[in-house]
């Protein structure tokens, strides 16, 4: 029975670690390399960038170095793009402060986006002493843009057949929504019957030692013979002196 209880309480907590650690998974939209912004200050920023994503599917990051490593700016740029969300369709641009230079990289419907908007969404940061405000005016100009390009097609009208070029950019955001959380108890439960079964199956099989009430049962009959006793003492000096005997006094 305890060994059920122990694998009931290791499986559910190797469940919570790992749906935690599913739901709270999200993607970086603004990559500070050289620690320029404060953590208040990229919270607010990151979500921002976060709002134009789930509303118009659509990642718009922003990343601040100031040393590309062996990389050319062309493949850095689309490096941190790829390490850090899995969208098809977003755009990037980062801000090499050491080579004061511009690196752009757009990826699938982001491509919608012509040159001459890239040139006022970094003008926009270019415009701003404050890194912060920078990127905040940056992200605004993108949003703008971005509902513009996304919205800019013609509602069909009732009855007519759609398009085959024709798309709704809006539903790729549900794909960006991570985890939904009325799914996760679903995951915790399966998850648990699974690991209780694997868990507890091991433990099942450790039945080789059992607790006894004497020692004399863990040595075989006979292999262990005694035939003398001593006292040993370790570190200290015993002494042995003659007990003297009292003296008779008599007087003559």
């Amino acid at each position: 029975m305890k060994k059920r209880i122990i694998a009931a309480a290791v499986t559910l907590l190797i469940c919570l670690s790992s749906v935690c650690s599913v739901s709270a998974y999200t993607n970086s939209h603004v990559v500070d390399v050289t620690d320029i912004l404060t953590y208040s200050e990229l919270d607010e920023l990151e979500s921002y960038a976060s709002y134009i994503e789930n509303t118009y599917g659509w990642c718009v990051m922003f990343c601040i170095t100031d040393d590309t490593g062996d990389m050319s700016g062309d493949e850095y740029v689309k490096e941190i793009y790829d390490m850090n969300t899995d969208n098809d369709n977003g755009i990037i641009i980062t801000h090499d402060t050491w080579n004061s230079t511009y690196y752009v990289y757009v990826s699938g419907d982001a491509e919608l986006i012509d040159t001459a908007d890239i040139d006022d969404m970094r003008e926009a940061y270019d415009s701003n002493e404050s890194y912060y405000d920078g990127i905040y005016d940056y992200l605004e100009t993108a949003e703008g843009i971005i509902e513009s390009a996304v919205y800019s097609y013609e509602e069909p009208e009732k009855g007519d057949e759609t398009p085959d070029d024709y798309e709704y950019i809006n539903d790729a955001s549900d794909e960006n929504a991570g985890l939904p959380l009325s799914r996760i108890p679903v995951a915790l439960v399966i998850g648990w019957i699974v690991g209780f079964v694997i868990i507890y199956s091991i433990a099942s099989k450790n039945k080789s030692v059992k607790m006894q009430k004497n020692a004399t049962v863990y040595t075989r009959q006979g292999s262990l013979v005694i035939t003398g006793k001593a006292d040993n003492f370790l570190y200290s000096n015993v002494d042995r002196r003659e007990k003297p005997k009292p003296q008779n006094n008599t007087k003559s």
